[in-house]
């Protein structure tokens, strides 16, 4: 067991190596994206256009080894052009599938809340069940499948909010920052002096069936401690103890987190501690990525909205509260 974890230890750090020699001051992001990855979910990127929002997932995507699509939502995307849909055949008189975009192991959707939520929608039954309908056929995606979608804020123009139980489906909610000073300036030196050739060099470090086989025993071997569950239990109530109107106390939230957060917290966790070479999760593992997981599973009340409170301040505010064990 110990040389099976070790393995893949040393396989996320050297993922997390060779795309960190492409994208130059994102580490943050590109650890999030591999602990959502290795926990089999769906991440959710936040922040202005530029800031190699595609390009970090396209390399995770080569490094990884897999099939790569990217379909940006625009205001007039069709469901059928990202899920594919049936086309009559005279010759035949019969109705053949043609598969859309979705079709592939790792999707981008880029700019998602640019597009009317019923595109938004289509992605609920991919996301969730791993297959698309289109007719009467239900049709198995690539395995393994995962969205990364990337989102504007909900402040800019021409952007539509994405409806609840579709942002539950991600995993992570990862809102960037600007890079550093001197991050950029190495930005600006890499992009003037790499060749078209240099950048065709990444190399496949995973197959698809070894990696499905690293979830798996994850997900299984990492220990989570029973007073762990406990504590995200406390974190969760917490959160629905806060929608409540008592006497003269005002609702913070409008809804609490979901159960599905706290299994999200857990998978990601077990990932985390791993990444951090250890075989057992710990407190510090939850805190680290309660932002991530909560800030998009929770809703602001109006009075909160109204004294500008953001989700993060209300997380910040629940995780010290709770005593961690």
């Amino acid at each position: 067991m110990q040389e099976a974890l070790s393995h893949i230890q040393d396989t996320l750090h050297s993922i997390h190596a060779e795309v960190s020699k492409k994208i130059i001051g994102q580490d943050i992001l590109i650890e999030k994206l591999l602990f959502t990855l290795f926990s089999g979910w769906h991440a959710l990127i936040e922040w202005v256009p530029g800031l190699w929002k595609t390009k970090t997932v396209n390399t995770i995507a080569k490094v990884l080894g897999y099939e790569f699509k990217r379909v940006s939502f625009t205001p007039d995307l069709l469901p059928s052009d990202l899920t594919g849909s049936e086309i009559y055949r005279p010759q035949t008189s019969k109705f053949e599938v043609r598969k859309g975009p979705i079709f592939t192991q790792i999707l981008l959707a880029d700019e998602i809340n640019r597009t009317p939520p019923k595109v938004q929608s289509a992605l609920l039954e991919a996301m969730e069940e791993k297959q698309v309908t289109i007719g009467e056929e239900s049709i198995p995606l690539p395995a393994p499948f995962f969205v990364i979608a990337t989102q504007n804020p909900l402040e800019h123009e021409g952007t539509y909010p994405l409806p609840e139980a579709q942002l539950d489906r991600f995993t992570l909610k990862i809102v960037l920052d600007y890079p550093q000073k001197w991050d950029e300036k190495k930005i600006f030196l890499s992009e003037s002096h790499e060749s078209e050739e240099e950048n065709k060099k990444t190399k496949p470090i995973l197959n698809a069936t070894d990696f499905l086989e690293m979830i798996d025993y994850i997900s299984k071997t990492i220990l989570v401690d029973e007073k762990i569950y406990d504590y995200i239990s406390d974190i969760l109530t917490k959160s629905r103890k806060m929608v409540e109107k008592k006497d003269d106390i005002v609702p913070q939230l409008s809804y609490g987190a979901s159960t599905r957060a706290g299994l999200a917290l857990i998978r990601t966790a077990r990932v985390r501690a791993l990444f951090e070479w250890r075989e057992f999760v710990l407190p510090e593992d939850i805190k680290y990525l309660a932002h991530d997981v909560l800030r998009h599973r929770i809703g602001l009340s109006y009075e909160s909205m109204s004294e500008w409170i953001t989700p993060d301040q209300i997380i910040s505010e629940i995780l010290e509260s709770i005593q961690i064990p």
